[in-house]
């Protein structure tokens, strides 16, 4: 029985290495099979990439063939004009200012004429009537 054992195990192990083997066989034919078509793609991606470069040689030579305006700087376009209100609001606020000071030198002007023009007494109303008729002046002191 011993002897039966060991070929079992022995043709197990076969039976396993043999599957391994088939395993690997199919993954490799796997990997030709995508490599085969990455290349098929870099070809097609390389025929791609050669006409292109044909046209845009042929658009190159077109483009330098054809007569082109001389270089020159570009045309400044004109400044814009400063806006007209702020001028116009600084013209009235000066105006309201100029106005409120007028305003306030006159109020001040009419205070100290006021206070220049005070009631005359009783003795200044008689000194200036005695003036009028010719008498002298009264003396101060």
């Amino acid at each position: 029985m011993k002897r039966w054992l060991g070929l079992v195990l022995l043709l197990a192990v076969a039976l396993l290495v043999v599957w391994a083997g088939y395993q690997g066989y199919a993954r490799l034919r796997a990997l030709e099979g995508r490599v085969a078509a990455l290349e098929t793609r870099v070809q097609s991606q390389e025929e791609a990439l050669k006409a292109l470069a044909e046209r845009v040689g042929r658009l190159e030579g077109e483009v330098f063939k054809a007569p082109a305006p001389p270089l020159s700087l570009p045309e400044v376009p004109p400044a814009p004009g400063a806006p007209a209100w702020p001028y116009a609001v600084g013209v009235v606020v000066a105006a309201v200012l100029l106005f409120f000071l007028l305003q306030l030198l006159r109020d001040n002007r009419r205070q100290e004429e006021a206070r220049g023009q005070e009631p005359p007494s009783q003795e200044s109303l008689e000194a200036s009537r005695m003036e009028d008729e010719g008498a002298p002046p009264p003396r101060k002191g």
